[in-house]
């Protein structure tokens, strides 16, 4: 496990603060803090989170190490599960909780989150809050978990982007498995961005101790504009991923008809041969050409003759050329 608590500054920085332990105090002063919470297990965060006295259905919901509840208001705590743009490749998607009270943030996560990481840097001094309070430090922290989302989603456009020069290049270096790769992770940063509309759009309801919009509304109002923005990023690059993935679908149709095209001419190349040689196969003593010393030679190149000229009228109307 791994703790690390910082105070806001008069300044709207982070300041670390040596404390290990919560405190219910904490609660009640006017110190607003951020307590940052990486890989506890559920006993750990039972013992850290009991200082606060949540109710029972938030603190379960905070010791859960899967996602259950996606937002949850009461009177003295707000509980959020946003989840991240990582782990597209896996099972469990990895989240971040949000738990706040009146003048704390505690944010609970299993992974280390390169978010977080950069929020702390970022906070030491050189970007400060809009406010010096745990409200302004929530809606920096949405905002940068929101804007890594739309990041990784423009990568996934500019990979498709590459992927589609590639193909008008050559369209035969069109890789299915490369855009397979790139629908799983549009279909992960689309849910990830529906969550975080939700979030925005919920937050926007909430009038309690623990936050009250109308107090932040002219900041957390803007959530939902740059979350309608970001949306349009990600549908465009769907859109760009899913005409690939037509343009393979075209591809390998236009490859199947391509062979299939030939099949036929091939078939109907060989059909004046196999009707010849089922004539000539059948068990009678009185066919013609029997009694002919070279009729074996000259059914031969009746065959050849007939498979002759019927490819070269299927060439002269150009059905080779469209195989």
């Amino acid at each position: 496990m791994k703790i690390r608590v910082f105070g806001i500054s008069d300044n709207s920085t982070l300041l670390p603060l040596p404390e290990t332990t919560l405190s219910a105090s904490w609660v009640e002063d006017d110190v607003h803090r951020w307590i940052d919470i990486e890989a506890a297990t559920p006993q750990e965060l039972n013992q850290l989170l009991t200082p606060f006295h949540l109710r029972p259905e938030v603190l379960a919901a905070c010791l859960r190490p899967e996602r259950s509840e996606r937002f949850m208001s009461q009177k003295t705590a707000l509980y959020m599960e946003v989840p991240t743009h990582l782990g597209w490749d896996q099972t469990e998607k990895p989240y971040v909780s949000f738990l706040c009270l009146q003048s704390t943030v505690i944010t609970i996560h299993r992974d280390k989150l390169h978010t977080i990481e950069d929020v702390i840097r970022d906070l030491d001094g050189d970007v400060p809050l809009y406010s010096n309070n745990s409200s302004a430090l929530l809606y920096y922290l949405l905002v940068e978990i929101g804007k890594q989302t739309v990041n990784a989603a423009l990568r996934v456009r500019a990979e498709s982007e590459q992927l589609d020069q590639a193909c008008h290049e050559n369209p035969d270096a069109l890789d299915p498995q490369k855009i397979a790769v790139l629908r799983r992770k549009i279909s992960h940063y689309a849910a990830v961005h529906d969550d975080h509309a939700y979030c925005a759009g919920v937050l926007q309801t909430v009038e309690s101790a623990a936050f009250r919009f109308s107090e932040q509304s002219r900041f957390f109002g803007d959530t939902l504009q740059l979350s309608g923005l970001a949306g349009q990023i990600i549908a465009g690059t769907a859109d760009r991923v899913n005409s690939l993935q037509r343009d393979y679908d075209a591809l390998v149709q236009s490859r199947v008809e391509s062979r299939l095209q030939f099949l036929t001419i091939l078939s109907a190349v060989f059909l004046p041969l196999t009707l010849i040689s089922g004539l000539y196969g059948m068990n009678f003593n009185d066919l013609p050409g029997m009694g002919i010393k070279s009729g074996y030679l000259i059914v031969i190149g009746i065959m050849l003759a007939t498979a002759f000229i019927t490819a070269g009228y299927f060439y002269l109307r150009g059905w080779f050329d469209k195989s």
